[in-house]
This record gives structure tokens, C-alpha cells and sequence, in this order.
């Protein structure tokens, strides 16, 4: 047997705790019977389900080109079907309708946040754990999909110590040069959780992602992502994106200062421009797909979508690289501009452990005091 099939043949036996049966009631259905509070909490489940939506979708084409992509699909206005995409052996690794690492680490985070002990290291002891038994209702074997940075920071001498400065070395040992996506797939966490105080916003969003990633580059797109949010949030009405966008742009610039250089200043404006579209992107160039200004952009090109999020993602993914990466971005930020409601209702019962991310996501609304124990 191989690893591949060992993989899915160990998830294919799933108890009721993390699975649903297909009569049986979704758990989130009772949270937006909250009148009061209805909007919000759209937004916000919108967010979350948005990531782990987008990052199952995206791993589709994870890795492909455009070409690939064509050959496979060949009608550009056809979606790409979801669960029933044409599998490679990249994402068989997976369950049929499962999220990737990204998900997975932005569930981390999210508990990280939840923890009295809200710090890095609190997250770097929960990623070092994970990385060696994944989540164990699963029956996973360890934490499937991680990438070379992350591996490479968390395998450094006294991470768990002090994860910032095992990162920081790391960093500087590539010339400073490396700037990777593994941060900002995960970071929306940030923004959700602390949505009502913008310091605490920047600050999680800073010290997460440089528990693995370093980066000035890396820092801005998380810091950004989740200013989005956080805004989003607070007036689940906004229609002005492009005024919130600007103001997202000088408030990440004005929080990194000097720390990011005038050329890298000069990329994240081009990433985030209103101008930008997915071909400028080239996303499956295969020298820089993991370039963290890509998912970036991915994000801000859901966020000012007028589409439905099927056509969103569909579009985003056909482009290929880091498919299942830039799909969670883009579906976290489609998510909270639209909202819970506006997600394939089809598509979310497909992720085969729906509802073991709905008992997660329950339980941070508790946190949050957003719902009791009773809903």
C-alpha cells in the first residue's frame, strides 16, 4: 500500500463527532437565527468558511499551469467541479472536499489566539505539535502539506523557546531574501478575533506570522489581510471597498515604516491595486508561485469580486501555481465582504469534516461572546 493510499484509507473511517451523516442538521444553521446580530455574524462565518472553502477548491489545480489547467478543463465558463475535480497525485494525499495545511494552520492560530497565553509561542508549541501528529480525529499521520520554510524554521535550535529569533536566523541566513505565502494563508484568524481593537489586530497579526516567517514582505500581507477584516467587521455594511482599501494600504505602510523598503513598498501597492488582474499575477509561474505578494493579491481580487463566489474561485484557480494557498486567501476575503449566506451551501456540506470545523468555529464564538453555550 502506498503512503497516498494509506492516507486515504485512514480518513475514509470517520466517527459522527467530525463528520455529518447526510440527513443530519448543520450546526451553524442556529447561529444566524440571531436577528440582532445576523449581519455580523454572516460576515464573520463568511470569513472563516470562505478560507477553508477557498483552500479545498484551490487544491484542484495546486501546482498546475494555466495550460495544464486548459487541457484539463477546456471550457473556460465551466466551473471546475467541486468535490469531483479531476485528482493528481498532489491532492489525492487528501481526503475528496478536504482543506490543506492552510486551513489546518489557520485553525492553530485561531486557538492560539483563544489562550490565555495569546502569543507566539503559545502558536509555535500548537504548529510544532501539529506538525507531528496533524489532528489526531483524523487519524493523521502528522501535518500533511507543510512547506520548506515553515519546516525548515520549526526544525531550528530553540524555536520553542523563542520562535521570533529562530525565524529571524533563518531569515537572515537566506539573505534576506525569502518571502513565502505561509504566513498569510493562515492570518485571517487575526483579524477575526480581535476585530474590535485594531492594536491587538496588528500586533497578532505581526507576531504570528513572524513565529515562521520574517519577512517585512511577509508581515505586510498579514498585517493588511487582517486590517481588511477587522474594518469589515465592524461595518459588516461597507460598500466603499475602495476607500477601506486605501486606507488598509497607508495604515500596513505607515505599521511596517522602514522596516519594508521603498521597492517592497512599490509591489505591495501594485499587488493591491484596484488595476490588477489575474493575468498580471501569473500565478503559475513556476520560479516565485509561492511569492506572498501573490496570495496577497489573490485576497484583495476576492475581496473586490462582484461575482458569486463560485465564479470567484473558479476564475482564481484556473490560473493555477499556488492554487489551494491563493483560493484560501481569496475565499477569507470574499467571505467577509458577502457573507455565510452567500457560499455554496452544496460545496461546504462536501468538506467531509464540516462539522468537526463548525464545533471549532462554535467555540470561538463562545470565546468571542457572540453566542452561548446553548445555541
Amino acid at each position: 500500500m502506498t503512503d497516498n493510499e494509506q492516507i486515504k484509507n485512514s480518513k475514509d473511517d470517520i466517527d459522527e463527532n467530525v463528520s455529518y451523516r447526510s440527513n443530519e442538521n448543520d450546526l451553524i444553521n442556529n447561529v444566524l437565527k440571531n436577528d440582532r446580530k445576523r449581519d455580523f455574524l454572516d460576515c464573520l462565518l463568511g470569513c472563516a468558511y470562505g478560507q477553508a472553502l477557498g483552500d479545498a477548491y484551490g487544491l484542484s489545480t495546486e501546482f498546475q499551469t494555466v495550460a495544464h489547467i486548459k487541457n484539463l478543463y477546456p471550457n473556460p465558463v465551466e466551473l471546475i467541479p467541486f468535490p469531483d475535480y479531476i485528482p493528481n497525485s498532489h491532492a489525492c494525499r487528501w481526503q475528496k472536499g478536504d482543506w490543506t495545511d492552510d486551513t489546518d494552520q489557520w485553525i492553530l492560530v485561531m486557538e492560539a489566539l483563544m489562550e490565555p497565553d495569546n502569543n507566539a509561542k503559545m502558536f509555535a508549541r500548537k504548529l510544532s505539535l501539529w506538525v507531528r501528529q496533524g489532528f489526531p480525529e483524523f487519524n493523521d499521520f502528522g501535518g500533511l502539506g507543510l512547506g520548506i520554510n515553515v519546516a525548515k524554521v520549526i526544525n531550528s535550535s530553540g524555536y520553542l523557546e523563542n520562535p521570533l529569533e529562530a525565524s529571524r536566523i533563518v531569515w537572515e541566513e537566506s539573505n534576506r531574501q525569502v518571502a513565502p505565502n505561509g504566513a498569510v494563508m493562515r492570518c485571517s484568524s487575526s483579524g477575526i478575533v480581535n476585530y474590535n481593537d485594531i492594536e491587538k489586530v496588528k500586533s497578532s497579526a505581526i507576531s504570528m506570522c513572524q513565529t515562521t516567517h520574517f519577512d517585512p514582505r511577509c508581515v505586510a500581507s498579514c498585517v493588511s489581510i487582517c486590517l481588511t477584516i477587522a474594518y469589515m467587521l465592524q461595518t459588516p455594511d461597507n460598500s466603499d471597498i475602495e476607500s477601506l482599501i486605501a486606507r488598509v494600504q497607508q495604515e500596513t505602510l505607515d505599521t511596517l515604516g522602514d522596516d519594508l523598503s521603498p521597492q517592497y513598498q512599490e509591489e505591495f501597492l501594485w499587488h493591491t491595486s484596484k488595476d490588477r488582474t489575474l493575468d498580471d499575477l501569473r500565478l503559475d509561474d513556476e520560479r516565485v508561485i509561492g511569492y506572498t505578494y501573490k496570495c496577497l493579491a489573490s485576497g484583495f481580487y476576492g475581496l473586490r469580486s462582484t461575482r458569486s463566489f463560485s465564479e470567484t474561485l473558479n476564475d482564481l484557480i484556473r490560473h493555477g501555481g499556488d492554487a489551494d494557498t491563493n483560493g484560501a486567501v481569496c475565499g477569507t476575503m470574499y467571505g467577509v465582504r458577502y457573507g455565510y449566506h452567500s457560499l455554496p451551501t452544496e460545496w461546504l456540506r462536501a468538506m467531509p469534516y464540516k462539522k468537526w470545523f463548525d464545533q471549532k468555529i462554535l467555540h470561538l464564538l463562545e470565546h468571542m461572546n457572540l453566542i452561548d453555550g446553548t445555541t
